[in-house]
């Protein structure tokens, strides 16, 4: 299972239904994989926080989430399908845009054969790509 920012955001959130669905998600015995392009993404957040003290609080979430998960570099054939995939959603006129981050997601779901686990709806129109909400 592929964890896209989304998804790490509602846990940091403590949504009900994210914390749900990891429960069933760690109860399955399923491999939680979080790819660098999504701590990248999350610490941006980070950088948006106005209060340091708000900013702290979140950055010691995020770590104690992350420690639990494994992570997933982007390597080049990683940023190659990622690319493509970015190239392919930007050129279609039916197709949900992605943004750099879920390319990066999508490509890591479809190179693995694991699921995205998001609620970000941009992912459906992604080909051959199974998403699990939440």
């Amino acid at each position: 299972m592929i964890v896209d920012t989304q998804y790490l955001g509602a846990l940091a959130d403590q949504d009900a239904a994210a914390r749900e669905k990891a429960a069933e998600l760690s109860g399955a015995a399923v491999p939680i994989r979080v790819p660098t392009a999504v701590v990248w993404e999350a610490y941006t957040g980070l950088g948006n926080i106005a209060a340091e003290s708000d900013a702290t609080a979140l950055r010691s979430l995020y770590e104690r989430l992350l420690q639990s998960h494994s992570s997933l570099e982007m390597t080049p054939d990683i940023a190659k399908r990622a690319g493509e995939l970015n190239g392919t959603h930007m050129n279609s006129d039916t197709r949900s845009q992605l943004d750099g981050a879920d390319s990066v997601v999508a490509a890591h779901g479809l190179s693995l054969g694991e699921p995205v686990i998001s609620n970000d709806s941009d992912f459906q129109d992604v080909e051959g790509l199974d998403v699990v909400t939440y």
